[in-house]
């Protein structure tokens, strides 16, 4: 589609996935526990819902045990589409349920224009477990998850490195 000063521009492309969306390539899925049990990942999850051209991300990462909370998020927009971002998160947490959404400087780097931000994503790239839902930070642990050995294993509930997916 042609825009004004004869520049091509391209329509953001929403795309349905499995717990959520692809908006513009970048996911935002929702997550819970789903056992029957009350267990701390209980108190964490991810939502998100679309309402016309909007899409909206909520998320809690923060269980009874943790003690360094605060709130993140943001509200990006892009040919006409809006992607509101609400956060309440620990810096202590070492497992949850839900999905964290892209960082903001991801959406920059789409093109997106930030409408609001408030505070700022930490845990950079976050694997979790299948298994105990513990979370291998690389922010933290200092390596990316790919470059460690094949024979590693959770230091939690010992299954292989495998059983774990990438979060955020």
């Amino acid at each position: 589609m042609l825009s004004e000063g004869g520049v091509f521009s391209v329509a953001v492309e929403i795309e349905k996935i499995a717990g959520g969306f692809s908006v513009d390539g970048l996911d935002l899925r929702k997550g819970k526990c789903g056992c029957t049990s009350i267990a701390k990942c209980c108190y964490s999850w991810s939502k998100v819902k679309k309402k016309g051209d909007e899409i909206i991300f909520d998320a809690k990462m923060t269980t009874p045990d943790t003690q360094d909370n605060f709130n993140w998020g943001y509200t990006v927009s892009k040919e006409g589409i809006t992607v509101k971002v609400s956060v309440e998160d620990a810096r202590d947490k070492v497992m949850t349920s839900g999905y964290i959404p892209p960082s903001l400087s991801e959406w920059k780097e789409k093109g997106w224009t930030v409408i609001e931000s408030e505070g700022n994503r930490e845990d950079g790239v976050v694997w979790r477990c299948a298994m105990c839902r513990w979370l291998y930070k690389e922010n933290k642990e200092g390596m990316a998850f790919e470059e460690l050995p094949d024979d590693w294993k959770c230091p939690r509930c010992n299954v292989s490195k495998d059983e774990f997916e990438r979060i955020g």
